[in-house]
């Protein structure tokens, strides 16, 4: 009895083993399918959309974003972002995940996010990018800057 309670937990353990081992295989596949294009893409969109100018931000969003925003709002937001001040350097990019999906707006897609650490002129910042693949290139779906230097 005993030694088949231990084998059950055995095949259990091994079981889980495996199955990270295969999510981890499949995350790595996945990221490295984008590293080429998606990094590249970013390495220009971060320093421009971090000079917080208004058509930076309009050259770089999906059109689907830019028809949900006014410019009245999206003029706000670049304002409060820009109490970063200027990039002064960008971390190792780290990515998220890739899904593809159907956008209530109309249209679907592949959306590859990736959570890149940024340091500003007036403090550190975590941003989370979502890129919407467009044939060979990208552009910005989400774009998300955390830090506690918006709140000084």
């Amino acid at each position: 009895m005993f030694k088949k309670l231990l084998k059950g937990i055995g095949v259990v353990l091994l079981s889980l083993v495996g199955i990270i081992i295969v999510i981890a295989a499949w995350s790595g596949y996945k990221s490295s399918q984008y590293e080429g294009t998606a990094i590249p893409y970013m390495d220009k969109a971060i320093p421009e959309l971090s000079k917080w100018e208004l058509d930076n931000f309009k050259k770089y969003l999906t059109p689907s974003v830019m028809e949900e925003l006014n410019e009245k709002d999206l003029k706000t937001l670049i304002k409060g972002l820009s109490k970063m001040g200027e990039l002064v350097e960008v971390g190792d990019y780290q990515f998220n995940t890739v899904t593809s999906r159907a956008l209530t707006s109309g249209g679907s897609g592949t959306f590859v996010t990736y959570i890149v650490p940024a340091k500003y002129e007036n403090g550190e910042a975590t941003l989370t990018i979502t890129l919407k693949e467009e044939g060979e290139s990208f552009s910005v779906y989400h774009f998300n800057l955390n830090s506690l230097a918006l709140f000084e």
